[in-house]
């Protein structure tokens, strides 16, 4: 992805309830181990304190009028955005198996990095990736996101 010049044109909007068919499409093409995961309970058990962002907007990206990509942008509670620095986090970043390798991911992330920044005063955005997810790791150190540290996850089958 890092080497990708964006080769179609997008057209990134704010998704409204009548998209919500075509979000769930995108989410259950995520490669993300934890896709079946319902979205209520990794709203309160994932690993964003959904006290500190309690606001979250999906972004749709479209293609000739097809939906193709989405991600998501949490923003923090208004009243946090005049007393402290905030920070906003991605997640859900997804592109259709149709629409991959034409530099989708990084058009829809160039605009929510401006959009955070820009119109919500945004200082940081935060996100998580998986290790293995190599193209995604590159697309976003292409971007200038940096490594915080790593995490490691563990389970007990029983």
């Amino acid at each position: 992805m890092i080497d990708e010049l964006p080769t179609t044109p997008l057209v990134v909007r704010l998704a409204t309830p009548e998209d919500i068919s075509q979000i769930e499409v995108l989410d259950s093409l995520s490669s993300s181990p934890t896709r079946d995961i319902h979205r209520d309970m990794e709203k309160y058990f994932g690993s964003v304190d959904p006290s500190t962002h309690e606001r979250t907007l999906i972004f749709l990206g479209e293609v000739a009028g097809v939906v193709a990509a989405k991600a998501e942008l949490m923003l923090p509670p208004q009243g946090m955005l005049d007393t402290t620095p905030s920070f906003g986090y991605v997640k859900r970043v997804v592109v259709h198996p149709d629409f991959r390798k034409q530099g989708l991911a990084r058009q829809l992330m160039q605009h929510i990095i401006t959009f955070a920044h820009t119109e919500q005063q945004i200082n940081a955005i935060d996100l998580h990736v998986w290790e293995d997810n190599v193209a995604a790791v590159r697309l976003y150190e292409s971007l200038g996101f940096e490594l915080q540290h790593r995490e490691l996850y563990f389970r007990l089958s029983l």
